[in-house]
């Protein structure tokens, strides 16, 4: 019985230290997309992030497409 109450306090370490991991990402990505409604959850906030992303991807390909024109010229 002793053994199973040192594992379950282990585990309940891991999580603990797993969950304040994941609330700090979850506070850079909050950090690093720009918040289109406030507050948001995390599927939100997913979808934002995604969203932006692809954004970010399609200024990259208008910028390498006017540097390419300009270059030509």
């Amino acid at each position: 019985m002793r053994g199973d109450s040192r594992s379950k306090s282990v585990t309940s370490e891991r999580d603990i230290l797993e969950d304040a991991r994941l609330v700090k990402q979850v506070r850079e990505l909050r950090r690093l997309v720009p918040a289109t409604r406030e507050p948001c959850g995390i599927g939100e906030l997913f979808r934002d992030a995604a969203t932006y992303i692809e954004d970010l991807q399609v200024q990259v390909k208008v910028m390498r497409m006017l540097l390419d024109k300009l270059s030509d010229e």
